[in-house]
């Protein structure tokens, strides 16, 4: 055990029964590796959080109002018993072709008309100084903006009513329009509209 023509025989015989540990130290590539994958693993977290932030809407005809900054309370149908409302009303424009119509304009239209209010379930959004219109009367003499009669019921459906800061974001490939300021899609960790 000792030098054998240049060669450490100790460090041999050690290796070839398992005891020693190799010379060469560890490849050089190991370690730049491992921190190109923590950096793509970085940058794919950072994408992600980007496409989160913004996303368009596979169908924008399907656009939802949403009661409250929550997509998953239902609450229940004030005139219909044993009914369960879902968290949003749907206001899309139907028509294929038809763009008249922003989900933001859609969204405070039906917010304006009182329809977005049944059984006083977003009463807790409505300022207590707000003034709510009042019914006629009369629920004959009605009228909706064009002057003509009302189709919905309740009577004291009609413009007028309490509009909260709404924002459009995307929850299933369509268009939701959630009461409250911009951040409310992050909040409820879903893209903004774009």
């Amino acid at each position: 055990m000792g030098k054998l023509g240049g060669l450490d025989t100790v460090f041999w015989d050690k290796r070839l029964q398992g005891d020693g540990a190799s010379p060469r130290p560890e490849p050089t590539w190991r370690r730049p590796a491992s921190l190109t994958l923590a950096g793509l693993a970085f940058a794919g977290v950072t994408a992600a959080v980007v496409f989160l932030a913004s996303a368009p809407a596979g169908d924008k005809r399907d656009v939802r109002c949403y009661y409250h900054a929550d997509l998953t309370t239902t609450y229940p149908a004030p005139y219909a018993p044993h009914v369960t409302l879902p968290p949003y009303i749907l206001a899309g424009e139907m028509d294929a072709g038809s763009e008249a119509a922003t989900p933001l304009t859609l969204c405070r239209d039906t917010w304006d008309q009182g329809l977005m209010n049944p059984g006083n379930i977003t009463d807790d959004l409505i300022p207590s100084e707000f003034q709510q219109p009042t019914a006629p009367a009369n629920p004959r003499e009605a009228r909706d903006v064009e002057g003509e009669p009302p189709t919905a019921v309740p009577y004291d459906v009609g413009p007028g009513h309490f509009v909260p800061e709404l924002t459009a974001c995307v929850v299933d490939n369509a268009v939701a329009v959630i009461p409250g300021p911009a951040q409310v899609c992050n909040d409820l960790g879903i893209p903004a509209y774009k």
